[in-house]
């Protein structure tokens, strides 16, 4: 990632404060006792480490390379390739990552490079452990240098920010038994009891990341300049929808986060079940809170990622309402096969789009979160239908979930 050459840094060193402490106190005793002689030279020695230092200060290139997306809690590396432009040898450079954000927690130190000859290049790794998911924005760190004196840093700082997207934790699951459904979407012909077989050829589109290199046509791609793919009638049998509760005012939240620990748990295992599933469906709707993502626009190997992608943003809700959304799942249900409920508690209004979800024929899976023994059932106590599972938060945010 190249960006443009930072701007001056300047700040002081330890021993650097000490000696203008020092120059304050006698200028102080000055006023009182002949010091003037003490008070002159550490003036001189504090303006003669300014403009030496300064003459002298590092002039290096810093080009970034670090990834898109990292997960909760696994260890990262950022690489950092610092290049000397100037005529002459930088030295004791100091890489400082303290800019680096709170829930962003850095495996080690500031890094220190001894010597680094003009046009040289050394690369710099700093390894970091996300703590919570989200968008962070990261600054390049700071390259700053003491000599010759130590007493001032000079050094560089970037104002330019890249955006890192924390994913939370999702893993591989097992699904004990996958039942049937009604509503099956085929789209071309093919043989009785066969998949994928003899898919519908609908025409050309412009070629997208995800997209299989198989699908890519030479002709149109020569003809257009620009790589095409042929797309197909889509003849998967099971489209699947996501519905995520992330209402928390009955749960408590923690402190160092302000998070719900039983949404983080709800997130996360959203994330397992949309990567477990995705390679044998389609998922079409993604329905976190209030907001409901459609994703039929998207090829299939790309939903996982946007889906992933709008996980790592989800807020935790004070309560909303499903009055305004449920018109517009319940007209998605006929042509979907399989609906998974990720819940944090058994509310009337989810029940609801349960039973219109069974009544359309789809397959419904019911994933409560929280300890058996203290979900709070609404008052007309209704039996669920389909199939319901009770799952701790910490069995889930621990990776001990492996099969529903």
């Amino acid at each position: 990632m190249k960006q443009n050459d930072g701007r001056l840094h300047l700040g002081l060193t330890d021993t650097g404060k000490v000696i203008l402490q020092g120059t304050f106190f006698v200028a102080l005793a000055a006023l009182i006792v002949p010091a003037f002689g003490i008070l002159s030279a550490l003036v001189a020695i504090m303006l003669m480490a300014l403009l030496v230092g300064f003459v002298l200060r590092p002039k290096i290139r810093m080009d970034a390379n670090l990834p898109e997306r990292v997960i909760v809690g696994k260890i990262e590396s950022f690489s950092y390739i610092l290049k000397n432009t100037s005529r002459l040898p930088a030295y004791n450079l100091c890489v400082d990552f303290s800019a680096l954000p709170e829930a962003i927690k850095q495996l080690a130190g500031a890094q220190v490079i001894p010597r680094l000859g003009p046009g040289e290049t050394i690369e710099v790794n700093v390894e970091i452990r996300p703590a919570r998911r989200g968008y962070y924005k990261i600054k390049k760190p700071i390259c700053q240098s003491g000599f010759p004196f130590n007493l001032f840093n000079f050094g560089i700082s970037y104002d330019e920010r890249k955006t890192l997207i924390v994913l939370p934790v999702f893993y591989r699951l097992q699904f004990s038994h996958m039942g049937s459904s009604q509503n099956v979407c085929v789209g071309g012909a093919r043989l009785a009891g066969q998949r994928r077989a003899f898919p519908e050829y609908a025409g050309n589109r412009p070629f997208l990341p995800g997209d299989s290199p198989r699908r890519i046509d030479a002709r149109a791609w020569a003809r257009l300049s620009v790589p095409a793919t042929k797309e197909y009638h889509d003849d998967f049998d099971k489209r699947t929808a996501l519905i995520l509760d992330t209402a928390v005012s009955e749960f408590p939240l923690l402190s160092d986060s302000n998070q719900s620990r039983a949404l983080e748990a709800a997130i996360s295992l959203c994330a397992s079940v949309a990567f477990t599933i995705n390679n044998d469906c389609l998922m079409d709707v993604l329905c976190a809170g209030s907001e409901i993502y459609h994703l039929n626009a998207l090829p299939g190997m790309m939903r996982i990622d946007k889906i992933h992608y709008i996980l790592a943003g989800i807020e935790p809700s004070k309560g909303y309402s499903l009055e305004k959304i449920s018109p517009v799942l319940i007209s998605q249900f006929p042509r979907i096969s399989e609906v998974f409920f990720i819940l944090l508690r058994p509310n009337k209004p989810y029940r609801r789009l349960l039973q219109l979800a069974n009544q359309a024929g789809c397959r419904c899976n019911v994933l409560l979160i929280g300890e058996s023994g203290q979900m709070n059932v609404d008052e007309d106590n209704m039996r669920w239908n389909g199939d319901v599972r009770c799952l701790s938060p910490d069995e889930i945010l621990t990776g001990q979930i492996k099969r529903l």
